[in-house]
């Protein structure tokens, strides 16, 4: 897994806890495990431990807020709702 498909992951699954406490200890031990699975010991670029502090950071210090949620519930969307409501969108502001 690639760095990058890494931090995704991170942060689309953060914000699936939706600020829930018990969701969150969760989150926080899966994605340690995850990135013990994708790292190994002699990482020279310290993937790992700046994986770590990306997971640390963001369970001690962000918060979710409505914006958050609304753009990941937009990118949940059914297809077609999705294509309707980009549709919609540039017709709106273009």
């Amino acid at each position: 897994m690639a760095e990058f498909d890494f931090y995704m992951n991170l942060y689309d699954d953060f914000i699936k806890t939706r600020n829930d406490e018990s969701d969150k200890i969760l989150w926080k031990m899966y994605k340690i495990l995850d990135l013990m699975k994708v790292t190994n010991e002699n990482d020279p670029n310290g993937f790992m431990e700046n994986g770590l502090r990306m997971i640390m950071l963001l369970f001690n210090k962000f918060e979710i807020d409505s914006c958050d949620l609304s753009s990941f519930d937009f990118i949940e969307t059914i297809p077609d709702e999705k294509e309707e409501l980009i549709f919609i969108l540039k017709e709106e502001f273009t």
